[in-house]
């Protein structure tokens, strides 16, 4: 449900963000134990309704090595699947970042050159680059974000401790804060609210990227 939610949430976010050089951002959702070829779950049709956003289309498939070899940044909906990720495909470890945590990491970045997801108009500064330009600078992005040292990085947006202060003072709550968890089997209002957290966090992330990628 999560990961559906999120790629078809992103895949609406890059029409309206970036227009005709929308096709540049290339997503993907998979699962650890999904069903391969699944349709969307029908709760996640409910949540993207909830939403406004369009079922995009798209079909389950289990994380597989070629899902990680072609892509960029790799995110998942907690930070324990990006351990087990982790351990399935050690390769590709540092492109792994839970949905929360990248956010708390572009923040940290953009704090260190100056800068925040508020302090330039980065959707129009994005919209107004050729689009190779833009996919270069998008991809340098990924690839700087995938080279930091995680126990400096904010684990979440907003917060000021970074993930070693967290780890050492808050240890109990440290993977509750940095997850998005599964409301399957839940009450409608809780699906709900996992899908506007999903909404936040995702168009929180495209903005950050872009505000990274004009920096």
């Amino acid at each position: 449900m999560r990961s559906v939610i999120s790629e078809c949430v992103l895949r609406e976010l890059a029409r309206t963000f970036l227009g005709e050089s929308s096709g540049i951002l290339n997503t993907e959702s998979c699962g650890l134990e999904a069903q391969p070829d699944a349709p969307p779950h029908g709760d996640a049709v409910l949540a993207l309704e909830h939403l406004g956003v369009p079922v995009c289309d798209t079909g389950a498939s289990r994380a597989e090595e070629e899902h990680l070899r072609r892509c960029d940044l790799a995110i998942t909906m907690t930070r324990q699947q990006s351990y087990v990720m982790a351990n399935l495909f050690p390769e590709n470890m540092n492109r792994y970042f839970s949905l929360i945590e990248i956010n708390g990491a572009i923040e940290t970045l953009l704090e260190r050159r100056g800068e925040s997801i508020d302090s330039g108009d980065w959707i129009e500064q994005a919209r107004g680059m050729p689009s190779d330009d833009l996919d270069r600078r998008l991809r340098e992005a990924a690839a700087f974000l995938a080279t930091q040292r995680r126990e400096f990085m904010k684990p979440l947006a907003g917060v000021p401790l970074n993930i070693y202060e967290l780890m050492t003072l808050f240890s109990t709550c440290f993977h509750q804060v940095s997850g998005i968890h599964d409301p399957i089997g839940g009450a409608s209002a809780e699906k709900f609210k996992c899908a506007d957290l999903l909404d936040k966090e995702v168009t929180m992330l495209l903005h950050g990227l872009l505000a990274l990628a004009c920096t």
